[in-house]
């Protein structure tokens, strides 16, 4: 009997061998503690304890006996021989305000960037907060400000149940009060959103994906999703709003560094400088048509209500500044000063949203540059009341890159420093010449300066240092009193001579 068991051990793990060798293997690390031996680790961490020998595998150890293992060690060990409430996800994102509790517990407390969470515990976001959730297959969830999720690791991908808010998943099973939704390709991207009445959306971005309801289910295909009303079925497939098209009114088109990493995924970078001003584009419902054998049925989706206008501080949406979510109009103003956005670089996003409540996916990335400054210019040439005897003045100065400059209304081109040379006629008398400089953002800088021609210059006799020096010690107090002892003594001198 005990062989029986022994060849079946073996077929067992041959199997699991042969399964970890069709797809990649991925580990987890289990650190070892004081008293732990690899039996000790096998009993509590893997499903079948039998299976440590697969342990040696991956992990060098001081001698291939099952008691010898030191305490501080990290072991590797294939997540799929591990015991689904012992894997862990980790928490990679967390913006502002994300709190968690654990397993069976009442309080909620500060989560902490990368942190584990382990099956059933939860996670929870705030007002203008947001988190993404790593598991060990690298599946991340990405949950959006007021959400509220429990996790739950699963043989095969990750299981999250949620409670309030939305995510954005890939392999991930969500499960919601009102449907289960499995996604069945192995490139997906979909969201799920619960509204305040328990209704389910989902919708499908990339990829296939399940919802299931009251013992029916929808497939859903890229660009559509589905609505599941509390204790209802799903409703049938319905077209996602379309990704926004605008344009912008700016000052001018900033330049940008192309090559770079960033700005290759900027769109458009404009100038603006006291509203944010987008023109949308008109706005029509996406007809889409389905043929059959029998009949033509047209889909025609959910009329568009509102807008939702993201800016950030960062690329990455990060440092949200404004999150809004107003009603459609054809343009679409925003008051810098009232948003007390300071001078600087801004990314902004946009999305429409439908009466059901679908949204679309973001419009690609746009930046703007708030720039209320003016230019700077810095003349090194010619002083201010300078007397020339030449019949030109010789200008040499400094401002910022890229601006307009006009000396005296002569339009000057400044090297990618910001340096300038010129030179104009000089005229008898009194000249006046006026800088000029104008930047992308349309701020202006003015500066004067006057120049004088004469016959002949006269310069000024200037005291040497040393005699400056001598000057200024004689109008010390010490100073003072030897230059009245010495007229004292003058004095008594002239005295004692006249003295009859």
């Amino acid at each position: 009997m005990q062989w029986i068991i022994c060849i079946l051990f073996v077929f067992n793990l041959s199997l699991q061998y042969l399964y970890t060798q069709e797809k990649e293997v991925i580990l987890q690390e289990i650190e070892v503690k004081d008293g732990d031996t690899l039996w000790s680790v096998a009993n509590y961490y893997l499903k079948d304890p039998r299976a440590w020998p697969e342990i040696l595998k991956y992990n060098k150890l001081p001698s291939s006996d099952p008691n010898i293992i030191l305490p501080g060690m990290k072991l590797k060990v294939p997540v799929l021989l591990v015991k689904e409430h012992l894997r862990p996800a980790y928490l990679v994102e967390l913006i502002n305000d994300v709190k968690y509790r654990k397993k069976n517990t009442i309080d909620w407390k500060k989560a902490i960037l990368d942190m584990a969470l382990y099956n059933e515990d939860g996670l929870r976001t705030f007002s203008n907060s947001s988190a993404k959730v790593k598991f060990l297959t690298g599946e991340i969830v990405h949950l959006d400000e007021n959400s509220l999720v429990i996790l739950r690791p699963e043989e095969k991908r990750e299981e999250v149940e949620l409670f309030s808010g939305a995510i954005k998943a890939s392999k991930a099973k969500v499960i919601t009060e009102s449907a289960v939704i499995d996604p069945k390709t192995e490139k997906t991207d979909f969201r799920t959103k619960i509204k305040p009445d328990k209704t389910t959306l989902v919708e499908v971005f990339e990829g296939i994906v399940d919802v299931t309801a009251q013992g029916k289910t929808v497939t859903l295909g890229k660009g559509f999703g589905t609505e599941v009303k509390f204790m209802k079925p799903p409703s049938n497939p319905v077209p996602l709003p379309q990704l926004p098209e605008f344009e912008t009114k700016t000052i001018e088109k900033a330049t940008t560094v192309k090559g770079s990493k960033i700005e290759d995924k900027i769109e458009k970078t404009d100038f603006v400088k006291d509203t944010l001003d987008l023109n949308l584009k008109p706005i029509e419902s996406i007809k889409k048509q389905k043929e059959d054998k029998k009949e033509t049925a047209k889909i025609i989706s959910a009329n568009l209500v509102n807008y939702h206008l993201q800016i950030s501080k960062d690329i990455e949406f990060k440092n949200i500044v404004v999150d809004e979510i107003k009603e459609i109009k054809q343009e679409l103003k925003l008051a810098l000063d009232k948003e007390k956005l300071k001078d600087g670089q801004y990314y902004y996003r946009v999305s429409y949203i439908d009466e059901l409540g679908f949204e679309s996916k973001f419009s690609p990335v746009r930046s703007f540059i708030i720039d209320t400054t003016p230019p700077e210019i810095e003349i090194l040439k010619p002083e201010e009341n300078e007397e020339i005897i030449d019949e030109f003045i010789y200008i040499e100065g400094k401002t910022e890159p890229g601006v307009y400059l006009t000396v005296n209304d002569k339009e000057i081109l400044p090297d990618e420093t910001g340096k300038f040379e010129t030179a104009l006629m000089s005229k008898k008398g009194k000249n006046t010449i006026v800088f000029l400089a104008k930047d992308k953002a349309g701020n202006i800088k003015k500066v004067e300066r006057n120049v004088y021609k004469v016959t002949k210059i006269t310069y000024k006799k200037t005291p040497s240092k040393l005699q400056k020096k001598e000057k200024d010690w004689w109008s010390t107090p010490a100073g003072i009193s030897v230059s009245i002892v010495t007229f004292l003594i003058i004095l008594g001198v002239l005295v004692f001579i006249l003295k009859p």
